[in-house]
């Protein structure tokens, strides 16, 4: 971020996200959305604030927040997710944006616990092989940011028991997209159980286990 205008289009690039995850049915009605953010300097990020509808984002209600937990600006209540998203930029320097959603099937797994198996090869590019499914903790406690942190690894999504599906990103478009995947990837899986047996297959190699 160079400059006040590289801000301005950041906080622009974060709001059409955000609503375009309300528009695809990726975030529930309301307040209970869960949280989107956007690396805008090495140590600081925006982030979607507390009791708003992502429909009522404006570049001026966005926090701004420091890795060290401090906030550049906070014109609205702070998210309690904010303190997962900071560990995660914090420990992976080189993402950018990190997405939260409370997804229809994604969190249909997370209520099964049921992580989300190499079933596609498409999920080798899209969430960086299997989706785990961290165990449940109390959220945005400090052992959920723990357990996040533990399960994503190198990945790009990690599902939390009784919670909903985190997805980070090197980029804001990426992150997005891989939101998008696992919740219809998720929808098919849920669909292909019904059905029977679903065959993992072989990250490395593509072929079934």
């Amino acid at each position: 971020m160079n400059n006040v205008k590289d801000l301005k289009e950041l906080k622009r690039a974060l709001i059409k996200t955000a609503n375009k995850l309300k528009d695809r049915g990726l975030v529930s009605e309301g307040v209970n959305k869960g949280s989107i953010s956007l690396r805008v300097a090495e140590d600081q990020f925006l982030i979607s604030p507390s009791k708003l509808d992502y429909a009522e984002l404006t570049e001026e209600n966005l926090n701004l927040m420091k890795l060290d937990g401090s906030f550049v600006a906070q014109p609205s209540p702070v998210s309690r997710d904010s303190y997962f998203h900071l560990a995660i930029y914090k420990n992976y320097p080189h993402l950018r944006a990190v997405i939260h959603t409370h997804s229809k099937y994604a969190t249909a797994l997370c209520l099964a616990n049921r992580p989300l198996p190499f079933i596609t090869m498409g999920m080798k590019f899209h969430c960086g092989g299997a989706v785990e499914i961290a165990p449940y903790a109390p959220p945005n406690s400090e052992e959920c940011t723990r357990l996040i942190l533990e399960h994503l690894k190198d990945k790009k999504a990690v599902l939390l028991q009784n919670h909903g599906l985190v997805c980070v990103g090197e980029s804001l478009a990426g992150c997005y997209e891989t939101a998008e995947f696992v919740e219809a990837l998720s929808e098919s899986y849920i669909h292909a159980l019904l059905l029977g047996d679903v065959k993992e297959i072989h990250e490395g190699r593509g072929d079934y286990k």
